[in-house]
């Protein structure tokens, strides 16, 4: 689920906005970081994998998420 703040705070686009709330609701599940490979998380969504690489690196370019290790990723808590 999309929150008001993504909208409001992010300026983020449509996949990366979406990318971005899955990757939040997961990491509010008591854990710190989430788990997913590009192929598994893609197919979640409904695109491509090399649209999502583009939308994990521009994550990671604002500061959003942060790979911690190959397919781990810490999301930044900015509501």
């Amino acid at each position: 689920m999309i929150e008001g703040f993504m909208v409001e705070r992010l300026n983020l686009s449509g996949n990366e906005l979406v990318l971005y709330a899955l990757l939040w609701k997961e990491s509010n599940k008591g854990e710190k970081v989430v788990e997913g490979d590009y192929t598994a998380i893609s197919q979640r969504m409904g695109i491509t994998i090399p649209t999502m690489y583009n939308c994990i690196r521009k994550l990671q370019e604002r500061g959003y998420v942060e790979q911690v290790e190959k397919g781990i990723y810490r999301v930044a808590q900015v509501a």
